[in-house]
C-alpha cells in the first residue's frame, strides 16, 4: 500500500493538474465568447473549403482535447492498466494533431504573403511533414516507456505516471514545434518587412498577430520542456493543454482578423486629369479577394506584394488560403 505521504502528494498533484486544465479550457471558452461574433459574420456564411475546415479544426479540436484531459484526471483510476494508456495516447495525439493543423494554416498564410511562391510553400510543407513524422515516432517511443501507477493507488481519481525513460523524446516534440514556428515567423516577417514600405494595414495586422503567436508558443514550449526535467512525473503535463489552447486561440484570431480586414471599406488613389482622386470601395462581401491600395505619387497602386504597379491579391476565404 502507498504511504500517507505519497497519497497526499498524489492528491495535491491531481488538484493542481485539474485546476490548470480547467484554466486552459476557461481561456478557450472565454476567447470563443468574445470572438464568436466575428466567426458568425465572416466564417459561417462562407462556402465549405479547405480553409473553412482547417479553421473549425483549429477552433474546436482543443475542446475535445480538454474533455479527454479532464477525464484522465477526474474519472480514471490509478490502477487502470487499459484506460490510462489508451486515453493518454488519444489525448496526446489530439494535442499533436491540433498543433500541426494550426501550423499548417500559418504555412498557407506565409505562402500567400510571399506572393504564393511555390518554393517557399514546398519547403515549409516538407519541413513540417518531417517534424510531424519525427514527433509521431518520438511520441510512440515515449508511450512505450511509461510506467503507470499500480493497484496501490486504487480508488484515487486520475492517471499517475511513476516514470518514463523516454521523456526526452516527448520534450523534443515541443522544441520541434518551436523551431517550426520560428521558421514560419522569420519567413513571414521578412515578407512583411519587404512589403511594409507601402504601409498596408493588412501587413501591420499580419506582423502584430504573427509576433504575438510566436511569443506565446515560444514561452509555452519552453515551460513545457523545463517542467519535464524539473518536477515529478505527476506534474509533467500541467501545461500541455495550454500548448494546444494557445495554438487554437492565436491561429483563430489571426484568421478572423485577416477576414475582418477583408470586409472593411478600402481606399484607392488614382489620377484623373493629372489630379489625385481617392475612391472608397465598400466591401459587400466578407470573402471577396483582398486588394489594398494606397497613394504612390498620385499613381494607382493596387498591391499586396512587391512594389510594382500591378494587382496582387491575398485570397482569403478562397482555395488559396484559409
Amino acid at each position: 500500500m502507498a504511504t500517507a505521504d505519497a497519497l497526499v502528494k498524489l492528491a495535491n498533484s491531481t488538484m493542481v493538474v485539474s485546476m490548470l486544465q480547467t484554466c486552459a479550457l476557461t481561456i478557450l471558452v472565454w476567447d470563443w465568447i468574445i470572438t464568436i461574433g466575428l466567426e458568425v459574420k465572416y466564417v459561417w456564411p462562407s462556402k465549405w473549403t479547405l480553409g473553412k475546415v482547417l479553421f473549425f479544426m483549429t477552433r474546436y479540436l482543443p475542446v475535445i482535447d480538454a474533455v479527454v484531459c479532464l477525464s484522465l484526471s477526474q474519472v480514471a483510476l490509478g490502477n487502470s492498466s487499459v484506460y490510462c494508456p489508451t486515453h493518454f495516447h488519444a489525448e496526446t495525439w489530439f494535442l499533436t494533431t491540433g498543433m500541426h493543423v494550426a501550423e499548417f494554416i500559418l504555412v498557407l498564410r506565409t505562402w500567400a504573403i510571399c506572393d504564393r511562391n511555390r518554393a517557399i510553400l514546398v519547403g515549409l510543407l516538407l519541413f513540417q511533414a518531417a517534424i510531424f513524422v519525427y514527433n509521431g515516432a518520438a511520441l510512440e517511443v515515449f508511450f512505450r516507456s511509461i510506467v503507470w501507477a499500480g493497484p496501490e493507488f486504487t480508488g484515487i481519481p486520475g492517471c499517475f505516471m511513476k516514470s518514463a525513460s523516454g521523456k526526452i523524446f516527448f520534450s523534443v516534440t515541443f522544441i520541434n514545434i518551436a523551431i517550426l514556428e520560428s521558421f514560419i515567423f522569420i519567413t513571414t516577417m521578412i515578407a512583411c518587412i519587404r512589403k511594409d514600405r507601402r504601409k498596408s494595414h493588412l501587413v501591420e495586422i499580419i506582423w502584430r498577430d504573427g509576433l504575438i503567436f510566436f511569443l506565446l508558443i515560444g514561452v509555452v514550449s519552453v515551460f513545457n520542456v523545463v517542467i519535464m526535467f524539473t518536477v515529478p512525473p505527476t506534474y509533467w503535463f500541467v501545461l500541455t493543454p495550454f500548448q494546444l489552447v494557445m495554438h487554437s486561440v492565436a491561429t483563430s484570431r489571426i484568421l478572423l482578423h485577416m477576414r475582418e480586414e477583408a470586409g472593411t471599406d478600402r481606399c484607392i488613389w488614382h489620377t484623373e486629369n493629372g489630379n489625385p482622386v481617392k475612391t472608397i470601395i465598400t466591401s459587400n462581401e466578407a470573402f471577396s479577394p483582398i486588394q489594398f491600395c494606397e497613394r504612390d505619387g498620385g499613381a494607382l497602386t493596387s498591391w499586396i506584394g512587391g512594389g510594382e504597379e500591378r494587382e496582387e491579391q491575398i485570397l482569403l476565404g478562397s482555395r488559396d488560403i484559409p
